[in-house]
């Protein structure tokens, strides 16, 4: 749950600790990027029982169970950009079925498991201007003193201008505190804006009155990171599926409303028999599908995703992800996908922009990391300090901050492991003794 810069920090932390103390630690986690980085034995649990233990290095570099093979594959990567992300079930289906699937293979196609024939290239005004972003700024007042007086303010958004196309996903990427979240919900004005403007189409969201706004709300919609928290426990999920379209006042009667209720559940891939559940029944991947589905229910075209597979096991952010791109081309959706981690951005987006705040800069400025920080930035909030194509990001970042998260990501690299194993030999000198 912590950004991949903040979890490099704790985890070189853990390790000095266990060096100068001389420990052993057992180290739990459903992300094998970072037990490729720490550990020196690993043992993999599956329904209750461990299905494969032994060396790191043998375990990443010769892994027997499909299970195993599906962890190390779903797992997005910065250096491919794969159409699909394979997930534990493709590689325990493929295992029952006798195909032997490769999860090191960077090209890995899962049999019949391809996107859907219809693509969003496809729609008559696709890559047309959609959500147009000019000079954005939020800022949140410090008050002190028994008269509450406004003594300063957090600058949490400064000065962002962006444009978002029909079709595409633009990636918001950066650490926690960057004012990327605030961003996403002040262009749907659930935050009001200190100063900006925001169209969606040819209108102004942030002059429009109260009552027209409601009626933008349809086209306009947010999946939440905690999903547990965005639903109303004492709701059932078809109920919280159908209130919204209760409020716009879609699908005529209670029958209809059921039945497309129904139908969404389906469409996220969840049985349309759960619709008496309750969310405490479901697992935190089938909460974001519901969450998904309820978003869903107002035939949205802008949809601001939130750290929404943050939250998630790897093996359970793969589905979400490709459950996001299948629905992008089937409903011709537009996205913002906000997120810490800049290797889910770069298989989900078209186009990434990277949110740092002035403090931020002045850290690396310190540090001698200087490519493309200014020091006129320093007293900034959160701002856009580089933007480009996923791949121009990828294969050549201009800015400090972008350099800084993308070696903060766990990668799993067979031959990184080997120089880290033979350089750890020694008897305490790795992380944990699994």
């Amino acid at each position: 749950a912590l950004d991949v810069t903040i979890q490099k920090q704790i985890l070189e932390l853990i390790k000095n600790l266990q060096t100068k103390r001389s420990m052993a630690v057992l180290f739990i986690t459903h992300d094998l990027g970072v037990v490729a980085e720490v550990t020196d034995k690993v043992a993999v649990m599956f329904r209750g029982k461990i299905v494969e233990y032994g060396r790191v290095l043998d375990i990443f570099a010769n892994p027997q169970h499909p299970y195993t093979k599906g962890l190390l594959a779903c797992r997005p990567r910065l250096t491919t950009k794969a159409e699909r992300l394979p997930t534990v079930e493709d590689f325990i289906d493929a295992d029952k079925k006798g195909i032997e699937l490769d999860p090191t293979d960077p090209n890995l196609e899962i049999p019949n498991k391809k996107r859907p024939d219809k693509r969003r290239e496809d729609l008559s005004d696709y890559d047309s201007e959609l959500l147009k972003i000019e000079g954005l700024k939020t800022y949140f007042p410090i008050k002190k003193g028994v008269f509450r007086s406004t003594v300063g303010y957090v600058k949490a958004v400064d000065d962002v201008t962006l444009s978002v196309r029909k079709g595409k996903t633009i990636g918001l990427v950066g650490e926690s505190g960057c004012g990327k979240t605030t961003l996403g919900r002040t262009i749907l004005r659930l935050i009001e804006p200190t100063e900006g403007r925001v169209y969606y189409g040819e209108k102004e969201i942030t002059g429009m009155p109260t009552a027209e706004l409601r009626s933008m709300r349809r086209k306009m919609q947010i999946i939440f990171q905690y999903t547990f928290s965005s639903l109303n426990p004492r709701m059932t999920i078809g109920a919280a599926i159908m209130e919204p379209m209760k409020v716009h006042g879609l699908q005529g009667n209670r029958r209809e409303r059921e039945d497309r209720a129904a139908w969404l559940l389906e469409k996220v891939g969840l049985p349309s028999d759960h619709l008496k559940r309750y969310p405490h029944e479901f697992s935190g991947g089938q909460r974001q599908r519901i969450g998904i589905a309820r978003t869903l229910a107002v035939e949205p075209e802008f949809i601001v995703c939130d750290e929404s597979v943050s939250a998630l096991d790897v093996s359970v952010q793969a589905g979400v992800l490709n459950l996001l791109m299948d629905l992008q081309d089937e409903f011709g959706l537009t996205y913002i996908f906000i997120s810490h981690d800049l290797s889910v951005v770069k298989f989900i987006s078209d186009e990434i922009a990277v949110m740092c705040p002035g403090a931020t800069l002045k850290e690396l400025w310190d540090t001698g990391k200087r490519e493309g920080v200014k020091e006129e930035d320093f007293g900034r909030g959160g701002h856009i300090v580089e933007y480009a194509t996923s791949e121009e990001i990828y294969r050549n970042p201009q800015h400090a901050y972008t350099k800084r998260l993308m070696e903060a990501i766990p990668d799993p690299d067979i031959e990184d492991i080997r120089k880290r194993v033979q350089g750890d030999d020694f008897a305490s000198g790795s992380l944990a003794r699994v």
